[in-house]
């Protein structure tokens, strides 16, 4: 499993140094959902989701971010 971010509009991942891939494969692997939800707080990203791959993408999940993502990061702290 892996936990990435996508941007919405372009449907590109997130890979590292402000790189964005089309490839999910490359894209960085958060771990955890309170690591990229930290990152996309501290970044001040907006227009992201969380998307959770499996090997099996019949399993995959995609999560809008709600506006307000400081305060869910902070729930989880």
């Amino acid at each position: 499993m892996k936990i990435l971010l996508q941007n919405i509009h372009s449907r590109l991942y997130f890979s590292l140094l402000d790189i964005w891939t089309a490839n999910p494969r490359v894209a960085y692997n958060f771990r955890h959902s309170k690591q990229a939800l930290d990152y996309v707080r501290k970044q001040n990203l907006k227009d992201v989701q969380l998307v959770v791959k499996f090997d099996d993408a019949q399993w995959d999940e995609i999560i809008p971010l709600p506006l307000l993502v400081a305060s869910l990061s902070a729930q989880y702290a």
